[in-house]
């Protein structure tokens, strides 16, 4: 079977939330997705954080204000996520969505 793909995506009060074409609907709270952009710079972040933290690790001290601003999707593999604290390099692939995804 290929990958879980997108069919749709919604804000449901704060909250990404993405229904896939196996039938999984998933939410996403932006304090989360914020805490594990895969970025290089929040992966420096993680790299000199004492102790270092894994590459896949939650970043500490996100806002709970925070908000999503954009959500644009990078060619059929990916989403780009803008932020209110104004990040927006982050590219989040299907399948870490996929896998960070709460069921909703």
């Amino acid at each position: 079977m290929s990958a879980p793909r997108p069919v749709a995506l919604t804000l449901e009060g704060s909250d990404l939330v993405i229904a896939w074409n196996d039938g999984h609907r998933k939410r996403y709270a932006p304090q989360r997705l914020r805490g594990l952009c895969p970025c290089a710079g929040c992966n420096e972040a993680r790299r000199h954080a004492d102790p270092p933290l894994p590459l896949d690790a939650t970043l500490p001290d996100i806002p709970q204000t925070i908000a999503y601003r954009s959500v644009s999707p990078v060619g059929n593999y990916a989403y780009k996520i803008g932020f209110s604290d104004g990040h927006d390099t982050g590219i989040f692939t299907l399948e870490n969505l996929y896998r960070w995804g709460d069921d909703a």
